[in-house]
C-alpha cells in the first residue's frame, strides 16, 4: 500500500511507500518499505527499509532503523540510530549510539555519544560523547561565511571526539582525548591528549599531542582485534 498523505496522524499500516507533509505523527504500529518525509514527523519509533528525509525533520524519541538513510534536512533521536549506510546533509543527532554497518557520510552536524562504523567522512561539525569505532574516520571542516552571518555557532566551534579507535583517521580542528590508530594525521588547531600509532603520525604546526606512543610492530596484529570489525 502507497500513501502519499498530509494528516497530521498516520496510523498503523504497512507501507510500501510513505510520504508525509506538513506536521504529523507516526503510530508506532506503522512499518515501511520507504519512507519520504517532506515536512516535520514526530514518532517513538521508527523502522523501515529506507528513510529519506526531503528537506523535512525527522524527531523519534525512541531509536531509529533503517538499512539506508539519507537526504537533507534534520534528524533527532532520543535513542539509538542504527542503518547499513547513512548519507544524509544537515543536522543528525542521538542520545545514544550511532551504528552504520558501512558507511556514514555527513555533511553538516553529526552529534551521538558513540560512533560505530567502517566508514565515516564528516564535513562540517562532530561531537562524539565517548568512544568513535571505525575503520576509516575523516573530519573536514566546511568553510562559508554564512556561519558568523547568521549565527550558526555549532559549525564553528571544534569538534570533538573523546576517544577514537580506528586504522585510519584525518582530523581538523578536532579536540580529542585518545587515539589509537595505524596512521593519524591531524590538522587546523587538533589537540589531541594521548595519540596511540603502529605506521605513521603527523600533524601541522597549530595542532598539539601531548603524549606520543608508537605501538611495536609485534604488537599491531593484537591491536587490530579492539577495532571495529
Amino acid at each position: 500500500m502507497n500513501l502519499n498523505t498530509f494528516s497530521n496522524y498516520i496510523s498503523r499500516g504497512n507501507y510500501d511507500v510513505l510520504i508525509s507533509h506538513g506536521n504529523a505523527a507516526l503510530s508506532p504500529d506503522v512499518t515501511f518499505d520507504t519512507l519520504v518525509i517532506k515536512g516535520i514527523l514526530q514518532t517513538t519509533c521508527c523502522r523501515g527499509r529506507r528513510i529519506i528525509i526531503d528537506g523535512g525533520m525527522l524527531n523519534a524519541s525512541g531509536g531509529i532503523a533503517t538499512a539506508l538513510l539519507s537526504g537533507h534536512g534534520c534528524v533527532t533521536a532520543g535513542k539509538s540510530i542504527e542503518a547499513t549506510a547513512i548519507t544524509f546533509i544537515g543536522e543528525l543527532s542521538t542520545a545514544y549510539t550511532l551504528k552504520a554497518n558501512h558507511c556514514v557520510q555527513v555533511n553538516g552536524v553529526l552529534s551521538a555519544k558513540s560512533l560505530t562504523t567502517k566508514h565515516a567522512t564528516i564535513v562540517g561539525h562532530i561531537d562524539i560523547g565517548q568512544s568513535a569505532q571505525i575503520h576509516n574516520l575523516e573530519v573536514m571542516p566546511m568553510h562559508t561565511a554564512m556561519f558568523e552571518r547568521f549565527g550558526m555557532n555549532k559549525y564553528l566551534k571544534a569538534n570533538s571526539i573523546e576517544q577514537i579507535v580506528a586504522d585510519n583517521v584525518t582530523l581538523s580542528n578536532t579536540i580529542c582525548r585518545t587515539i589509537d590508530a595505524d596512521a593519524i594525521s591531524l590538522s587546523h588547531h587538533t589537540q589531541v591528549r594521548k595519540a596511540i600509532y603502529s605506521k605513521e603520525l603527523k600533524f601541522d604546526r597549530t595542532s598539539n599531542v601531548t603524549v606520543i606512543e608508537h605501538r611495536r610492530s609485534e604488537d599491531t596484529d593484537d591491536g587490530i582485534q579492539r577495532k571495529v570489525a
